[in-house]
């Protein structure tokens, strides 16, 4: 047999496993919605769930869908969720949790699964129950894998999902048999998922939701205490910081007209968000520097006004995440010959008052994701060994620590914001601490230090103990985590925990 013989069947060979993987693992749902009216239908098919926690407390999540395009699949989800969080503010206060999966995920995979448990840590919580929030989620949803996803439902996040709710809340006709028949599709489509999450689907309708959503459980501007939380993980991340970063811009320059014009202090927050987290973002990094720039704006607005820093957007990524790490940047290892990446930057990446320095090419910020994109981290996540850990305490006792407003651990006698614990389970416990000070040597340019380290934007690295790979966003010591972070947010957004003398610097 000739070279071009086996070349030929081996061809052949490689078409017929694609071929078989997407007969096997099912095409994805496209054009329609699956979660529908819940008059009419099950939980696994609704567009609303609602159950309770082992201890009692009510939570509920709203399904909204978006097609190809952008465009809401069913307005019926958007005018729904709407309504029913306007209606759950009238009964009472409100922690509102939006989030935005990423690829090979939609609305009916494991990720709706594992936001669902998230959402029962949250409710159970006892910082949450005793300020008496009910815990609401909105699961914004695309055509994240275009084969049907793997749902595993042996797993602790199922049943304690189907033991909140009922029964499961995914519907076993949508997802497939097993999982390695969707390996093939579903990594060969990532080019196809990524052109979808960057230019398509991240358009007007998602950043109308989230903008309706967050102003409604504000009572639009009657209710501040109620708590909005927005999340986006992975190409999900990537569609958050394209749409909200455009649709937030007005709204800030607006904040710094009325600072500069009565050089008050505004007691009516612009954006309707407490708290802003990406998850492992699959987004060229390139959006977070140009984010990264305008947030360093809004940060010498709020000083000229009086008002304390703190981050707007939180973009924390794992450096054991070998698919944004490694991956990325060889699926896009041809980026350098685009001639709209020619550019090279000689002003903007390190600090000078003098000469330039030599140019940085602008494909350096495509190739790479914000995480490890190491001219943009300013902040990182670092244990700390001269505090002790919880030991023996449950997985609920951590959490309520972290999130609590009222303080945690002390340090000489002060409480410290900057702190969290994470409970003991495939680590042992510990104890870590959110820094703006780099672990090793700082990276320099000739002696220049980096530009816009204390950004409104904090772009966090984190190791592998904490998030031990791309997905792996929602295990015990990541919950823990989001509840660190999003108390230091908080704290540095509104006044200093009781017992603190001023505020800290992380």
């Amino acid at each position: 047999m000739t070279t071009l013989t086996y070349i030929v069947g081996a061809a052949g060979f490689i078409v017929l496993v694609v071929v078989l993987s997407m007969a096997l693992s099912g095409c994805a749902v496209n054009g329609r919605p699956m979660r529908l009216d819940p008059a009419s239908n099950k939980k696994s098919l609704s567009w609303y769930v609602e159950g309770k926690t082992q201890h009692g407390q009510t939570i509920s999540c709203s399904f909204v869908e978006f097609d190809e395009r952008g465009d809401f699949l069913d307005f019926g989800q958007h005018t729904d969720c709407e309504k029913r969080i306007t209606n759950m503010v009238a009964a009472g206060p409100l922690l509102l949790v939006m989030y935005c999966h990423g690829w090979k995920n939609n609305s009916e995979s494991e990720d709706v699964i594992k936001f669902n448990a998230f959402l029962g840590k949250l409710a159970s919580s006892e910082d949450i129950a005793q300020q008496g929030y009910r815990v609401h989620g909105v699961y914004l949803s695309w055509r994240g894998n275009v084969v049907r996803p793997y749902v595993d439902k042996s797993d602790g996040f199922y049943r304690k999902c189907a033991n909140y709710f009922g029964e499961p809340i995914v519907e076993t006709n949508y997802d497939r048999g097993a999982d390695w028949t969707g390996f093939i599709p579903e990594n060969i489509d990532f080019f196809t998922r990524q052109q979808a999450a960057e230019h398509r689907v991240s358009g007007l309708p998602i950043a109308r939701a989230i903008f309706t959503y967050a102003s409604a459980a504000k009572d639009y501007g009657n209710k501040l205490d109620n708590q909005v939380i927005v999340m986006g993980h992975s190409m999900g991340a990537l569609m958050l910081e394209r749409s909200l970063g455009q649709a937030m811009t007005g709204s800030l320059v607006m904040e710094w007209w009325n600072g500069l014009k009565n050089q008050t202090v505004s007691r009516q927050p612009v954006l309707p968000f407490d708290f802003i987290l990406f998850l492992n973002s699959a987004a060229p990094s390139i959006y977070a520097k140009e984010m990264r720039d305008f947030l360093e704006a809004n940060r010498a607005s709020h000083r000229y006004s009086g008002q304390n820093d703190y981050p707007v957007i939180v973009s924390l990524t794992s450096t054991a995440d070998w698919a944004t790490g490694l991956v990325y940047p060889l699926a896009h290892c041809l980026a350098p010959l685009r001639p709209s990446l020619k550019r090279r930057y000689t002003t903007g990446i390190f600090e000078t008052n003098g000469p330039v320095y030599p140019g940085i090419r602008q494909s350096k910020f495509y190739t790479k994701t914000p995480g490890h994109q190491p001219l943009l981290i300013n902040h990182w996540i670092v244990r700390d060994n001269s505090i002790p850990p919880l030991s023996g305490a449950t997985d609920d006792t951590v959490f309520a620590t972290n999130i609590t407003q009222k303080g945690i651990v002390t340090r000489n006698g002060m409480a410290d914001p900057c702190v969290f614990y994470t409970s003991e389970g495939r680590h042992p416990a510990g104890v870590w601490r959110i820094t703006s000070s780099p672990p090793g040597k700082a990276v320099t340019l000739n002696g220049l230090p980096l530009a816009m380290q204390n950004s409104d934007y904090w772009i966090v690295n984190c190791d592998k103990d904490l998030i031990a790979s791309h997905g792996d966003i929602w295990s015990t010591n990541d919950m823990e985590m989001y509840a660190g972070l999003y108390r230091l947010a908080a704290y540095l957004k509104k006044k200093p925990l009781q017992g603190a003398s001023q505020s800290p610097k992380p």
